[in-house]
Order: structure tokens, then C-alpha cells, then sequence
């Protein structure tokens, strides 16, 4: 619910704001705000304002309360379902026949594709004693195997432990990745600070992030997106709206809140398909918005 509420706050935004204003509208207070000296655009940056300060409280849910719910709600999924499956502070934990996995994080690359990153593996004989453990930087799932990249690997027995280093090395698995993949917090669902520090990590290692880069900067500049919806639906209570009802504010305002996120969200999927432009797609469409609406709020009225 927390995340739920936070996606949903841009169009609230401008549903909200085309409400309020078109009701003030109706009863001619508008009218009377301008006739005691007060401008279109004052009034329009005091509705955004009010927006503003209901972002605080949308941000807390998205940026904190949001995330940790979605991991517990999975972390309480996996021990209902006893799967084999856990999530504590050193990542994911799995069970494989034999052998147990622990990952850092999981990285989703497609329908039955997946990447962990910062990989242990523990394998143990049927007396349960530890036989093998080997470190990868990170191993993709395919065809019933898990490809290890650049790793160490010892090898424990009575006598001695036997270390070597691999550039990659294929180990058989019985995990099911749809079973990691209904598990797994997607990066949409993530904090901009769990999604920095994926970032850094990846770059560092020289992984593949764009997911996560395309989920930061969209959870950068969200807030301006939400106050450029609202600032937007201003210039509609000066005009259509002062004689329509309420149903009609509410259908305008949800036609813009969604055409916006449809639009953005192609621009943002054009941007992912190049790997590049990202900062671009998300900053310039709400600028726009803004520049547009102050614009049509400074020309003289008809």
C-alpha cells in the first residue's frame, strides 16, 4: 500500500489541484483572489505549495516505508512457503539439493533470466559437512546451470584445502529462477539509496546497472514531476472549469495525470533501448510542462 500510494501521487497531483481550483473556481473566488491583487501565477505556485507539502509525507512512504514493506512482505512469502528461500542483512539465501547459495543482490535480466551479484556457494556432503565454497563476483542462470564468473574456490577435505582462481566455471542447480524471480524486489520497488549503492557497486565491478540507473533517475526527479502536474493543472481553472462540475475536473485531470506518465514512460523506454539519455527523458518532460503552464499562465487573459 505504502508504494502503491507513492506511484500514485503524481496523478493525485494534478486530480487534486484541477479539483480544488475548479471548485474555487465555480463560486467565483478565483475571481475575487485577482480582484484583491493577487495574480494567476501567485495562485498557482500557492496550490503547488500545498502540493509540496503533501510530497513530504508521499515521499516517506516511497522512499522508506515503501521499500522495507515490500521486503518484508516477500522475506514473510518465502518463510509461509518454506521454499528454500530467505532474506536476511547479508542478502538472499538459498537452498540448492546439497548446497546453499547466498547472494548480495539478484538482478532480473529477463523471462527466466537472472544475474546474482556478491555469490558464496556452500556445498556439503551427506554427512552435512562442508565440502566446497567458492566466492563468484556474480553467476547468470541458463539452462539449468549457474555460470560463476571470476571467482575462488575451495576445495575442503581431511587432509588439506585446496583454493583455486577461475575466470568462470559452471555449476548445476535445482532452483527453479521464477521461484527467485516472485522473491525478488524489482528496482522500481527500491529506494534511491538502495539503488545508488547498486549502482556504485555495478560500476565498480563493471556490471550492467541501466535497470537500476533507469529506476534512480526516475526516483530523482519524480517529486518535480509531481509538482509540474500540478502546476499544470492551473491555467484549466481560469478556464474551462469555472462552469463544469466536478466530474468533468475529475476525468480532465485524470486524462492528464495519465497521458503524462504514458509519455514519459515511452521516452523513458526509448532512452533504456539506446543506453543513454536517461537524465534527459526524465528532467525535460516536466521542465517542459512547467515552462508551458507558466507561459500560458503570464499571457493576458481573454
Amino acid at each position: 500500500v505504502p508504494r502503491r500510494l507513492y506511484q500514485m501521487f503524481s496523478t493525485a497531483a494534478i486530480v487534486g489541484t484541477m479539483m480544488g481550483l475548479g471548485a474555487l473556481a465555480a463560486r467565483s473566488e478565483l475571481v475575487a483572489l485577482q480582484a484583491a491583487g493577487a495574480s494567476r501565477t501567485r495562485i498557482g505556485i500557492s496550490a503547488v505549495y500545498a502540493v509540496a507539502c503533501l510530497l513530504v509525507v508521499a515521499l516517506l512512504l516511497g522512499e522508506w516505508i515503501g521499500p522495507r514493506a515490500d521486503r518484508m512482505a516477500e522475506d514473510l512469502a518465502a518463510q509461509s512457503k518454506s521454499e528454500g528461500v530467505a532474506f536476511s542483512g547479508s542478502g538472499l539465501w538459498l537452498r540448492d539439493g546439497k548446497a546453499v547459495w547466498n547472494a548480495k543482490r539478484i538482478v532480473i535480466t529477463g523471462p527466466g533470466q537472472l544475474e546474482l551479484w556478491e555469490v558464496w556457494r556452500y556445498q556439503f556432503g551427506d554427512d552435512a559437512r562442508l565440502q566446497e565454497v567458492i566466492k563468484a563476483e556474480r553467476a547468470s542462470f541458463g539452462a539449468g546451470q549457474f555460470e560463476l564468473r571470476k571467482l575462488s574456490r575451495d576445495s575442503i577435505s581431511d587432509e588439506q584445502i585446496v583454493s583455486v582462481q577461475e575466470d568462470s566455471h559452471q555449476v548445476d542447480t535445482l532452483l527453479d529462477p521464477s521461484l527467485i524471480e516472485s522473491h525478488t524486489v524489482r528496482p522500481r520497488q527500491q529506494g534511491t539509496a538502495d539503488l545508488a549503492e547498486t549502482i556504485r557497486y555495478a560500476r565498480v565491478n563493471q556490471l550492467d546497472a541501466l535497470a537500476f540507473e533507469s529506476a534512480f533517475w526516475f526516483r530523482v526527479f519524480y517529486p518535480l514531476v509531481c509538482l509540474a502536474l500540478a502546476f499544470a493543472a492551473v491555467p484549466f481553472a481560469f478556464g474551462n472549469l469555472r462552469s463544469g462540475g466536478a466530474g468533468q475536473r475529475l476525468l480532465l485531470g485524470m486524462a492528464l495525470g495519465i497521458g503524462f506518465y504514458f509519455g514519459q514512460r515511452t521516452l523513458i523506454n526509448l532512452a533504456e533501448t539506446n543506453q543513454d539519455g536517461l537524465i534527459l527523458v526524465n528532467a525535460v518532460p516536466p521542465l517542459v510542462l512547467i515552462a508551458i503552464t507558466w507561459w500560458a499562465l503570464r499571457r493576458p487573459a481573454r
